[in-house]
């Protein structure tokens, strides 16, 4: 069936532009990843209604179906599809109907509805509590879900966003609405498998979702691909994608698997491991961040670093985005440092491990900002301050790179930084020059840089996350700064050593 349906797919895909699939967020699942997906469901009953609700050309729905084919006793199946691009919906028909001739020859029944239109907006009312006298209004129940959907953030204005206002809030992504749309249909212990970006498990932005999504869901499964381009290879995917299992309480679930693989079949050799939900959902602060700690070194690592004895914002510290927007800010962009009025403009590309170099040439970037009585908002008084990079790609060795910008090496009264670095101050004092070496070496150690991978749910470095952290006492990092000034070549050895790391762990740490 996952052939036929395939055939489909590249017909399609042949088709149409690659514009317009891009428009349309249209990123079909390999085979593989159904075929695994479909897996996950735990039972099939002898009549089960199945939820497909960004169908496509029904890939998910076709492995669903290639699974009940394996099975002995009869089957009675029932699938609602939604999909909403004319283009696709007489493939999908063709798809299904394959499907269902192929059940029918080993004695299964499969019958099946298209919605052809837009699955938010034709079931959002039951998340409203709308419909109840309204004969169009879709009331049915799943025993499951199954779904691929499209993921692009939504303007708020859109109707989307407000008819979901409830869930989701800042910057939405569509991704997060189909899975709590999904999991408002299901029945009682009724399961959902979704395959999306990870940015949903932490983050301000998200939150609102976790809490209310985690209210009525439990986790039971969630499958990591270590590469974020071997998964969907024919397409622009650069999403680190993941795939989560979760039933409807129900009963909460008590354990949570945890499997991973590097390329684009997850039924490849890979970790597996079975934690409590309380290492993976994190609910300390109430946000229900979850983190995903691959195996024993990071649950160990987890639980180091959440030994800390204060919280980052309880330093004393605080963290902000650069202020310097580019495209924003057009008018005191500056080649170069020439002239009284210019100031250095820092980027990701200065900030290297305890260090800040300027200027530094790299693809044009503007090296020098014009400080003026209408441009010093945008500007940062000259101090001490630990840079760290915002963003990296998942497959680079570092996820954390923190340098060291120092007053005493900063011969202007401001700095201009850009707002793909965050920076860290003190909130009622200067950082001592030690304090921003300790600091720094925290951020750049091994053991801060797991455990930041198994709590980001993106390559991005949040600030939000960051004031989230357990942290060192500004003494300690004090002591740390003192040692990695005179010896830089030993910050990871310092930073281990003051934190009793473990020797059977500094090694794991050094295969990283």
């Amino acid at each position: 069936m996952l052939e036929f349906a395939l055939e489909l797919q590249h017909r399609y895909e042949n088709s149409v532009s690659a514009d317009h699939r891009k428009g349309r967020a249209q990123v079909f699942t390999p085979p593989d990843v159904a075929r695994f997906m479909a897996g996950l469901f735990s039972s099939v009953s002898s009549e089960y209604v199945l939820l497909d609700p960004g169908a496509g050309i029904g890939t998910l729905t076709a492995a669903f179906c290639e699974r009940v084919l394996k099975l002995r006793s009869p089957r009675k199946i029932i699938a609602h599809v939604f999909e909403n691009d004319p283009g696709l919906v007489p493939l999908l028909n063709r798809n299904l109907e394959n499907c269902r001739k192929e059940l029918a020859t080993a004695r299964h029944s499969f019958d099946f509805v298209v919605h052809p239109e837009d699955f938010i907006l034709a079931t959002s009312h039951r998340l409203n509590g709308k419909g109840l006298f309204d004969n169009t209004a879709f009331t049915v129940e799943f025993d499951g879900a199954i779904m691929n959907p499209p993921y692009f953030k939504v303007r708020k204005e859109s109707s989307h966003a407000k008819l979901m206002a409830k869930i989701v809030h800042g910057q939405p992504n569509i991704y997060a609405f189909f899975m709590a749309l999904a999991a408002k249909f299901l029945k009682p212990d009724g399961e959902m498998v979704a395959i999306t970006p990870r940015s949903f498990c932490n983050g301000l932005y998200f939150r609102g979702f976790r809490q209310w999504f985690f209210e009525r869901a439990g986790l039971d499964h969630i499958h990591i691909f270590e590469s974020r381009t071997e998964t969907f290879k024919q397409s622009s995917v650069l999403q680190e994608s993941i795939i989560t299992k979760v039933h409807r309480l129900g009963t909460p679930s008590p354990k949570v698997m945890v499997t991973s693989s590097f390329g684009g079949d997850p039924a490849e050799d890979g970790q597996r491991s079975e934690l409590s939900v309380e290492d993976v959902i994190d609910n300390s602060g109430g946000d229900q961040i979850i983190r995903i700690p691959e195996n024993d070194h990071d649950r160990e690592i987890m639980r180091l670093v959440e030994s800390f004895p204060l919280r980052f914002s309880e330093t004393g510290l605080r963290i902000s985005t650069g202020p310097v927007v580019l495209f924003r800010a057009t008018q005191y962009l500056l080649a170069d440092p020439n002239g009284r009025s210019a100031v250095p403009l820092l980027h990701a590309h200065n900030v290297k491990p305890f260090a800040v170099p300027w200027p530094l040439a790299k693809n044009g970037k503007h090296a020098a900002f014009k400080c003026c009585e209408e441009s010093r908002r945008l500007l940062v008084p000259a101090g001490n301050y630990v840079l760290i990079k915002r963003f990296s790609a998942k497959e680079e060795k570092r996820r954390l790179v923190a340098g060291c910008l120092l007053k005493a090496h900063t011969p202007f009264s401001h700095v201009g930084i850009e707002n793909h670095v965050n920076y860290v101050y003190h909130g009622q004092r200067e950082l001592s020059e030690d304090e921003v070496f300790g600091i720094a070496a925290l951020f750049n150690s091994q053991l801060i840089d797991r455990f930041f991978r198994t709590v980001s749910g993106s390559t991005q470095v949040n600030a939000t996350e960051i004031r989230a952290m357990n942290f060192p006492d500004l003494e300690s990092l004090d002591r740390i700064g003192k040692q990695v000034r005179r010896n830089p070549t030993e910050a990871e050895n310092t930073v281990l050593g003051l934190f009793k790391v473990s020797n059977r762990l500094r090694k794991c740490l050094a295969g990283f």
